[in-house]
């Protein structure tokens, strides 16, 4: 399905792009919460396009993650409301396309024919040509630490792909896509190893909300799949 790798790799790409272009515009704390939409454009697409279930208790599961995300990022409320539009434009949709590529990953997953090292390789093949000549022509304006950590981001983007990949061959991208928000609080914990101190009581209190909304969301459903499981209509 050569499509569907395709479309992964535009969705994948121009979401990568519009994320980083938005920090031109808005500050990174108000383009990281907007950003995190993402897990509800995958349970959306997910449900309308691959047929799968979405559960109340799934759907108030990411509301409720995405407002620990809220506590941690500490978004100017001000400033989302009258500053940057395009900006906001762009992180948001940098957030849906991101679900729209979980969704055709998804999609790619349950077919077992498919193979896997196509589906890592889509965004990084339909990237490559749009980023080849900005990256040659300024290798020489980078110092050698700054290769290095630009390599270690690759690596480290690149062995979160293999996860994401085999992760949602056996979830939903609803659930897969909730669990990515264990990444704000990686992000937390690598800060304070980092010499940031440790996280504030709000911080405490969003990671708190994150683990338990996914933990009560993963039983609810465990539940209700004896019954009829509600879904959003």
């Amino acid at each position: 399905r050569k499509w569907l790798l395709l479309l992964r790799g535009f969705c994948g790409h121009i979401a990568l792009s519009a994320y980083l272009e938005s920090l031109d515009h808005i500050p990174l704390a108000e383009a990281v919460f907007l950003g995190k939409v993402h897990p509800m454009a995958a349970a959306i697409l997910s449900y309308i396009f691959l047929g799968e279930a979405l559960s109340m208790a799934r759907a108030m599961g990411i509301l409720v993650s995405f407002f620990g995300v809220t506590m941690i990022s500490k978004p100017s409320w001000t400033g989302l409301v009258s500053g940057d539009l395009f900006g906001h434009f762009l992180a948001l949709l940098a957030g849906a396309l991101s679900g729209a590529a979980y969704c055709c990953v998804r999609c790619l997953s349950r077919n077992d024919s498919e193979d896997e090292m196509w589906t890592l390789l889509a965004l990084p093949l339909v990237s490559l040509p749009f980023c080849a000549k900005d990256a040659w022509f300024g290798a020489a304006k980078h110092e050698a630490s700054t290769w290095a950590l630009l390599l270690m981001l690759g690596l480290c983007t690149q062995m979160g792909q293999v996860f994401l990949v085999r992760g949602l061959k056996v979830l939903p991208a609803a659930s897969g896509t909730q669990a990515m928000y264990f990444g704000t609080l990686s992000g937390v914990v690598l800060g304070s190893a980092l010499g940031e101190g440790l996280p504030s009581l709000e911080t405490s209190l969003g990671a708190v909300l994150i683990i338990t909304s996914l933990q009560l969301a993963e039983s609810a459903e465990s539940i209700g799949s004896g019954g009829n499981t509600n879904k959003v209509k």
